[in-house]
């Protein structure tokens, strides 16, 4: 933003709300009465309408904002805006207003966007690296070849607000669950693939629990694939069986992709 006219030089959106141009007038106007008594003062949010501002100058006459959920952590928002203002001023320097204005999303999105670590697991079978290629929007294998032990792939090309996705495929086999306790305690998020057969959602009800003792903190979702064979369980009845929110999948529909992100 201009400081003086507040009018916007470029901007771009991480999330489906839409910020009212008067919560932006809102936070500069707090922000300078807020400068008056706390003058040399860094990595102090404002809240306005339900969201948390944050701000940095690139340069006298241009402030960088960041517009954030109310509960994220101030510490960590205000080391990225502050690595952003800072190189963002040199390129101004260097390269003018109008090269930042055309090229800002590319320019900002290293300094916003996080790798969230996604632990995909089931046993073998279930249809894991199909929906690992979903993910990726390729065309899924048409026949099956087991996981062996880990396979890891880093999707850059699928972005969940500020989030690029690293999503790990666990071998399903029992040989290799011994290892999965060493990675779940690096996820964000466990997804915990069933085929949505009575005897696999059993199997996949002892699985939560052993990721429930070996990483208690790690939220997990269950996913319930193959949900167009005529012997597949509805959700709810595997979200009572399992104990975990439970989303409907056919790994081998693209159309699924958008509705899983």
């Amino acid at each position: 933003l201009r400081t003086k006219s507040s009018r916007t030089i470029a901007s771009t959106q991480y999330w489906t709300i839409e910020v009212p141009r008067k919560d932006i007038k809102e936070f500069l106007k707090a922000r300078q009465e807020l400068f008056k008594v706390a003058k040399g003062k860094k990595g102090i949010s404002l809240n306005v309408g339900g969201n948390k501002y944050f701000g940095q100058n690139v340069s006298p006459d241009i402030l960088l904002v960041f517009i954030t959920d109310i509960d994220e952590n101030d510490r960590m928002v205000t080391e990225k805006i502050t690595a952003a203002a800072k190189a963002l001023g040199e390129i101004v320097k260097e390269k003018k207003v109008p090269f930042v204005k055309n090229n800002y999303e590319k320019l900002i999105n290293p300094f916003v966007h996080s790798k969230l670590k996604v632990a995909l697991v089931g046993e073998g079978g279930v249809g894991k690296t199909t929906t690992l290629h979903l993910l990726m929007g390729k065309i899924p294998p048409k026949q099956y070849i087991p996981t062996i032990a880990l396979a890891m792939e880093v999707i850059d090309n699928i972005h969940f607000a500020n989030y690029s996705i690293v999503l790990w495929d666990f071998a399903g086999q029992e040989r290799f669950r011994k290892l999965w306790k060493l990675y779940f305690l690096g996820a964000d998020i466990v997804f915990l693939l069933t085929d949505s057969t009575l005897r696999n959602i059993l199997i996949s009800k002892d699985m939560f629990q052993m990721i429930r003792r070996d990483a208690p903190h790690v939220p997990i979702i269950t996913i319930a694939n193959k949900q167009d064979l005529p012997n597949a369980l509805d959700p709810s009845i595997i979200e009572r069986i399992i104990g975990a929110e439970t989303h409907p999948l056919i790994a081998i529909d693209l159309a699924y992709r958008n509705s899983m992100l």
